[in-house]
């Protein structure tokens, strides 16, 4: 197997130039600047619409070829079409989960009440015993 002649290069010049430190910063600065340029470059593609749109059909494209080989269907995940229509059950859920809420604090306010009521009568009866 040949090996790749950039990294044979790449090795020569090693052996003929001493590894200092200056040489290792400076190094670090051209990774540095590589991984920051990249870094951005990717963060402004994948806030594209285009993007989510090809992330989104990558994927459903991986559900339909994985249900195909193993045979399950898998449910493919929620188009967004379907989300307003999630946002509103989920709100009418909120919304009523709130009232049972109140419900609940009302009925504890009522038997605190009554509780405290009975207590005042025992200790009335008990007075004129």
């Amino acid at each position: 197997m040949a090996a790749d002649p950039v990294v044979e290069y790449w090795a020569e010049i090693m052996k003929r130039t001493p590894i200092s430190p200056e040489l290792m910063a400076q190094w670090k600065r051209v990774m540095d600047h590589g991984i920051e340029a990249w870094s951005r470059a990717l963060s402004e593609v994948m806030a594209t619409e285009e993007f989510a749109q090809l992330l989104g059909t990558s994927i459903e494209q991986w559900l339909a070829a994985q249900a195909s080989i193993t045979g399950n269907r898998a449910q493919p995940p929620a188009h967004a079409t379907q989300l307003p229509a999630l946002a509103a059950q989920l709100n009418r859920i909120e919304e009523r989960i709130a009232q049972i809420e109140e419900r609940i604090a009302s009925n504890a306010e009522s038997a605190a009440g009554a509780a405290s009521a009975q207590t005042a009568r025992r200790g009335r009866r008990r007075r004129a015993a």
